[in-house]
């Protein structure tokens, strides 16, 4: 009998550890309500108020050189047209309820928020010294 708790303890541990263990999943309020909505909220409502200088405190090194490259790709216009359809969705509490889940794992999460009925955002963010900054895709 003890060889078999035995087992049952390494296995355990063994999940415990493991990680996928370390994963949150954050839905509707909780999600809503979390670090990683704040961040969310703090780098749109920056980004539309003062471009890409305002924004820089909310994102990642490699999120402001992902948009450097965007707005070179885009050119000036469609980088405007890019603030633009940001600007013309939901802000603050609205866009905070539009916040559906968050899933945690480590110091990466991803965020989904409904922008429509057809439309989700997907939403990539890294746990940084500073806080929780939105982030690209790894």
């Amino acid at each position: 009998m003890k060889p078999a708790i035995r087992l049952f303890a390494i296995l355990a541990l063994l999940v415990l550890a493991s990680p996928a263990s370390r994963a949150q999943i954050l839905r509707a309020t909780q999600a809503q309500k979390s670090a990683q909505a704040d961040a969310l909220l703090a780098y749109e409502n920056a980004l539309v108020s003062g471009g890409l200088d305002a924004a820089r405190p909310h994102m990642t090194p490699e999120k402001l050189d992902d948009l450097n490259a965007m707005r070179q790709s885009f050119g000036e216009d469609g980088f405007k047209q890019f603030l633009d359809r940001i600007r013309g969705g939901a802000r603050d509490m609205a866009r905070r309820k539009q916040i559906e889940k968050v899933e945690v794992n480590g110091d990466k999460a991803v965020l989904e928020a409904r922008d429509g009925p057809h439309s989700l955002t997907l939403q990539y963010l890294a746990k940084t010294k500073d806080g929780w900054k939105v982030d690209i895709r790894r």
